[in-house]
């Protein structure tokens, strides 16, 4: 009975727990469902790009719109330190580059292609797109080997952000040879997919190229898949590309004057829009709007009648006047030129003119990126003036009422070194050192020292004014012009004045001036000539006597010039020359001594070092052709042997082949002394003619 109890004991425990087990069962079946099944997002991955060889991340990182072209700017390049397949040569050969048609990286399912795969484009063999496909395919298998490895870093359940199709997988970046440390960017036009989710991923491109032969066996044609990293922001982050100052893609009005005209004269001016970003952009159309702007006010320069318009100044003659450019590439200035026909009742003033720019971040771009700026213009209409209360627009003299007070608060060049006939960049801090009094309408003038009835300083462009609309007390901002220093003018200090010209709320029309010292230096240049190298060739152990001329053609002195001499063939040695003034030659007169045979070309480096003013040392290197040889060796023997072969020789039956060499040996000797001589005794005429 005790056996009974404890099987029937059994049986029903076994029961219960097949109950439990296959409750268990049934709850992983409905969670395996819900996750097999349930509506997957797509999510964004990130990779670790420092295991990369040949593609690197653009600094900063490129950054997409949902659903918005962009383009993908990358770095190709190797060092042969970094990465995982750094090929053993100084250089590559047919570097092309692609966006990856790998299948295992841009699948977003996670199914691996079955290796019997179709190509979809087999019906045209040759064509770009079927190519693509093939080389793709080639570059997952790769890839695919060095996963069995464990040399390869896979996307992190991500998802490829691009639109896949043969305009934008087929473009290919031919690079031609690359040399190890060197690097070139390339971009690539694509489209952010509109059905993922904000984030940064992986982008993976392959790249080919030809190793040359080398003992390591890794050479030939080969090719490589590598990521790169984007972030895709959302489309509601962003209302427009451009829209606020920090983004916008073009500066306007750099290095302009406020244009100004009188009525009824014609308005001729041009707007100057820099693109200022790091990429081509295209479909540019630039259009004046013909109302001001809601958030800016025309400025008074002379109390108006009470007819007087401030709205939009110009008369509209056409429909529009918008002006349309092709593509404007970075750093790239366009200048839009109107003429516009000043209405009869316009207020005098400043009126602030608003464009609206349009443009494509790539050429077949189907969204088109907008901005607005303003750009400020003068009309003076003497007609529309109200002259009855004199007292508010006449000129005050200094002592009439308060005004601000405009100074420098610093400046600077860049390059920080001014050369004479070189462009470099002046930017000014101009400051408004008044506590409470605020300075409008500001107009800053160049007026540069002069040398010989020429400015020592003169503007690229030729304008050397700049406005700022308004600089409130205590606030400060730069300005900048680029300018030319003249070429030959002498290098030291030259004044440049800064004539100011501004507006305060009790003052119109103040004037004050800030004078400026910028430093201009002259590049040091020099020449050589009338070499002089006897004997040459020379023997080991011998010496040659080098003479040549330094010239000095710039417009500096050359302080203490040195001269060293240096070959595997030579004693190395040194010589100084001295300081040599602008038009004027040194010489050098070395003795160089020979010390093994030369086994190259002969070259000898010269190397002249020369300072500056300030002690600052620099160097030219210049070359000449010097032979060693060995000297020769006589066997007096065998000329002693020569001598009792004749019992009554002739005198040159006695000089046989050695005796020859002795007798030219002797000759040239006696040449080199002769000529050495001859030449020293002419310098000497020289010198005491002289």
């Amino acid at each position: 009975m005790k056996y009974n109890k404890s099987e029937n004991f059994f049986n029903i425990n076994s029961h219960r727990l097949k109950s439990v087990l296959s409750l268990c069962l049934s709850l992983f079946v409905m969670l395996w469902a819900l996750m097999v099944f349930a509506p997957k997002t797509a999510e964004a991955s990130y990779v670790d790009t420092n295991l990369n060889t040949f593609v690197h991340d653009a600094d900063p990182t490129p950054e997409g719109i949902v659903g918005q072209d962009m383009q993908l700017t990358v770095r190709i390049g190797y060092n042969g330190v970094n990465g995982l397949y750094n090929p053993n040569s100084n250089e590559i050969h047919n570097v092309r580059v692609r966006l990856s048609q790998d299948q295992n990286l841009i699948n977003t399912n996670g199914i691996v292609p079955n290796a019997n795969r179709t190509n979809p484009y087999d019906s045209d063999e040759e064509s770009a797109e079927s190519e693509a496909y093939n080389e793709g395919y080639q570059a997952g298998a790769a890839r695919a080997y060095n996963a069995s490895l464990g040399l390869t870093y896979p996307v992190d359940g991500g998802t490829y952000p691009l639109e896949i199709n043969a305009s934008t997988m087929t473009q290919e970046k031919k690079l031609g040879t690359l040399k190890k440390g060197e690097y070139q960017e390339i971009t690539f036009n694509v489209h952010i997919r509109s059905d993922i989710e904000p984030g940064y991923y992986a982008v993976p491109l392959s790249i080919f190229y030809d190793v040359p032969y080398n003992t390591s066996g890794s050479y030939g044609s080969l090719n490589r898949a590598e990521f790169i990293n984007i972030a895709v922001l959302s489309a509601g982050d962003v209302k427009n590309p451009a829209t606020t100052e920090k983004q916008s893609a073009f500066a306007v009005g750099e290095n302009q004057t406020t244009p100004a005209a009188n009525y009824p004269e014609p308005m001729n001016y041009s707007v100057n829009f820099r693109n200022q970003t790091n990429r081509t952009l295209y479909d540019v159309t630039v259009h004046i709007e013909s109302s001001l702007d809601d958030s800016s006010e025309m400025q008074n320069t002379a109390l108006a009648k009470t007819a007087a318009s401030k709205q939009f100044p110009f008369e509209i003659t056409q429909s529009n006047y918008d002006q349309i450019f092709t593509s404007v590439e970075p750093d790239q200035t366009i200048s839009p030129v109107y003429s516009m026909n000043i209405k009869r009742n316009a207020a005098s003033g400043y009126y602030p003119i608003s464009y609206t720019v349009t443009y494509k971040s790539t050429p077949d771009a189907t969204l088109l990126s907008k901005e607005k700026h303003i750009f400020y213009v003068n009309i003076n209409n003497q007609g529309m003036n109200d002259t009855e209360d004199t007292d508010r627009t006449r000129e005050f003299n200094a002592n009439d009422r308060t005004k601000a007070r405009l100074v420098v608060g610093s400046y600077h060049t860049e390059p920080e070194s001014v050369y004479a006939g070189q462009a470099f960049k002046l930017v000014v801090e101009i400051q408004n050192a008044s506590s409470d009094i605020n300075a409008s309408n500001i107009l800053l003038t160049l007026d540069s020292e002069k040398t010989d009835n020429s400015a020592v300083f003169s503007t690229e462009n030729g304008a050397n004014s700049m406005v700022i609309n308004e600089l409130k007390a205590g606030e400060s901002k730069e300005v900048s012009w680029t300018m030319i220093a003249a070429a030959g003018v002498t290098p030291k200090a030259y004044g440049l004045t800064v004539n100011e010209k501004y507006d305060s709320p009790e003052f119109k029309n103040a004037e004050e001036k800030v004078a400026l010292d910028i430093m201009v230096k002259q590049v040091a240049r020099l020449s050589c000539t009338g070499y002089d190298i006897s004997p040459n060739p020379v023997d080991a152990g011998s010496e040659s006597n080098v003479m040549f001329n330094i010239n000095n053609t710039g417009k500096v002195i050359l302080y203490n010039v040195t001269v060293d001499f240096s070959a595997d063939s030579i004693q190395s040695t040194s010589t100084y020359v001295g300081n040599i003034k602008p038009g004027e030659s040194g010489s050098v007169d070395a003795m160089i001594q020979g010390l093994t045979p030369t086994a190259d070309d002969g070259t000898v480096n010269v190397l002249i070092t020369y300072e500056d003013i300030n002690g600052e040392q620099s160097t030219q290197n210049e070359t000449i052709n010097l032979f060693v040889t060995e000297p020769m060796e006589e066997d007096m023997s065998m000329f002693e042997e020569e001598n009792d072969q004749v019992e009554t020789p002739g005198v040159f039956d006695r000089i046989k082949i050695p005796g020859a060499i002795l007798l030219t040996a002797a000759l040239v000797t006696g040449g080199v002394i002769f000529y050495k001589k001859k030449k020293k005794s002419k310098e000497k005429d020289i010198d005491e003619t002289v």
